[in-house]
């Protein structure tokens, strides 16, 4: 074999390689499943409770990509993975979608070989403390014992804030909530840290939320995602445009309640197009061109979405804030439906 030969034979390769990666969106119509790896022991975020049933913000969005996908919404598997265990999950093919809390940033994103959808959930790194600790700000903290999330980026980020302060501490890591969380209600360390909604899911069940005190400061931007395998263009993007799609629909006003009369009645060539009654934007993209209102009629738009799991409608009581619509004062805006 010469060395044109075995060149062409190398290219036919990568070409074949990069062909099956590109196919997920088609395996995952050929098995007619999604599998998802999410939490199963946080309410309100990724839950699974004694009936056997998924609920919480992080599983609505798998199940609106087997609505979009699929037609669906219960066309999915949930696979429930601790920290460690969340990326060789993704890595080895076991889960199709890893929607489980997971911080995008910039050395994910280009160096271990992830596509990040959204973000869909806006936040930051914040502290809670024991209330008659007297402390009030994060200058406080120098020298104190921190639990947090083992194998996450928050012991960098408190690496880098506090050398930056010249101050110091010592981590007490966890593999996952449910043992960070009793570690600091028991007194094993001064504070704790994590996105300030979970930590106000944790402070209103642990029996006496009064005594605990989410601090205002936070030490770095910490904006979730879904996560997929870099080299899947079709399924990434169905599932960033379903993001754009949730966002679209409480910008338009339409919700899981009027979305049939919506359709009956309007004469907006946007809102028609969106809803898949003219143009075939979802069948090129791989999908039924009614695939937004698969997802719209399983888990809302993104404010009904939001508020059913997080906000104001549910037992949290989590404000919108950054979660917001860019237009209400927010940051959660998406391009246009041409």
């Amino acid at each position: 074999m010469n060395f044109k030969t075995i060149a062409i034979a190398a290219a036919c390769t990568i070409a074949l390689g990069t062909s099956a990666r590109a196919e997920l969106l088609d395996d995952i119509k050929a098995k007619d499943e999604l599998v998802c790896g999410t939490l199963n022991y946080l309410p309100g975020v990724g839950y699974l409770n004694d009936e056997g049933k998924w609920s919480g913000f992080d599983v609505d969005f798998c199940r609106g990509a087997a609505a979009a996908i699929l037609g669906d919404a219960e066309k999915v598997k949930f696979v429930a993975l601790t920290g460690p265990q969340k990326f060789p999950a993704l890595d080895s093919g076991e889960i199709d979608i890893l929607s489980r809390s997971v911080t995008q940033t910039i050395s994910r994103e280009t160096t271990l070989g992830y596509d990040f959808i959204g973000p869909n959930m806006l936040t930051g790194q914040g502290f809670m403390v024991p209330a008659d600790s007297g402390v009030t700000s994060l200058d406080d903290l120098d020298g104190a014992t921190i639990c947090l999330l083992g194998g996450t980026v928050t012991e960098r980020y408190l690496a880098e804030y506090f050398s930056a302060k010249g101050m110091s501490f010592t981590p007490v890591a966890s593999e996952g909530s449910d043992q960070m969380y009793p570690m600091y209600f028991d007194g094993r360390c001064d504070a704790v840290t994590q996105e300030p909604p979970y930590m106000a899911i944790r402070r209103m069940n642990s029996g006496n939320p009064d005594a605990h005190v989410i601090l205002d400061q936070i030490v770095a931007k910490s904006y979730e995602a879904p996560v997929i395998r870099e080299g899947d263009p079709k399924f990434r993007e169905v599932l960033q445009w379903m993001h754009y799609g949730m966002i679209t629909a409480e910008e338009m006003g339409i919700t899981m309640d009027n979305i049939d009369e919506v359709m009956e009645t309007t004469n907006d060539p946007e809102v028609r197009r969106f809803l898949g009654l003219e143009g075939d934007i979802g069948a090129s993209m791989g999908v039924s061109n009614d695939w937004m209102v698969n997802v719209i009629k399983a888990v809302g738009n993104y404010g009904e979405f939001f508020d059913r799991n997080l906000g104001k409608n549910s037992p949290l009581g989590v404000e919108r804030g950054m979660n917001a619509l860019y237009r209400d004062g927010g940051a959660m805006i998406a391009p246009g439906w041409q």
